[in-house]
């Protein structure tokens, strides 16, 4: 049975006043999705024997909060599968993490002098930041990560993108800094059965927000269709 619009209810004006539509709007929308997808009577009786509520509900909500979660689910990998690789694709770069070293100081020579010592490999990487780098990083042995790869200076992601783990970059300047690098490890994310459904999750999300802003914006919805497949 489809719910009648929100804003036919008796408390709308009041949500409306306090500002709370958007989660009236959601609730309402996945009550019209759980309407439209069905579930085998002996899943439903199972669904429910193994719900428990703490508020007392009539047989039609106890019904309908016993299932809810697994219509959803139903809906969302039938409405997203088909869209999770593409926006893998498009979001893998933020998804994926480096871990580097950095050593900065405003002596060029002193860093350069530790380039050499770290290179030769007369002076490890880590101890040398730790008694030289004039920043926070110094405390970790100059070791940052695991982080975005498009998250710090540009100056610094554009180098470490473009080099191979366990290369030594620059020294090189950055503002008022000398910098030497070293890429440790490039974490590559793996499109396995966990990150599916966190992008089917993004994609639901997405889709939700945007025909809860269609209804605030006082126009009308698309049907909304749930093919199974």
């Amino acid at each position: 049975m489809i719910s009648p619009h929100p804003s036919s209810w008796p408390a709308w004006d009041l949500l409306r006043r306090s500002g709370r539509w958007r989660p009236l709007f959601e609730a309402w929308l996945e009550e019209q999705i759980c309407a439209l997808v069905p579930l085998p009577t002996e899943r439903e009786a199972e669904l429910l024997e193994a719900f428990s509520s703490v508020a007392p509900l009539e047989p039609p909500d106890l019904l309908f909060a016993a299932t809810r979660s697994e219509r959803l689910q139903l809906f969302k990998r039938a409405t997203f599968t088909l869209h999770v690789e593409e926006r893998f694709s498009r979001t893998k770069r933020q998804r994926d993490r480096i871990i580097y070293s950095l050593l900065r100081s405003r002596s060029p020579g002193r860093v350069a002098e530790l380039a050499i010592s770290i290179r030769e490999k007369e002076l490890d990487f880590a101890a040398a930041a730790i008694r030289w780098s004039e920043g926070p990083e110094s405390a970790q042995g100059g070791r940052i990560g695991p982080v975005s790869p498009e998250v710090g200076h540009p100056e610094l992601n554009a180098r470490l993108n473009e080099a191979n783990e366990g290369d030594l970059i620059g020294p090189f300047p950055v503002s008022d800094m000398h910098v030497l690098l070293r890429l440790d490890n490039r974490i590559t994310t793996r499109l396995d059965e966990a990150l599916q459904q966190q992008l089917i999750e993004e994609l639901y999300a997405e889709w939700l927000n945007s025909q809860v802003d269609v209804l605030l914006n006082g126009e009308k919805l698309d049907p909304i269709e749930y093919l199974p497949a």
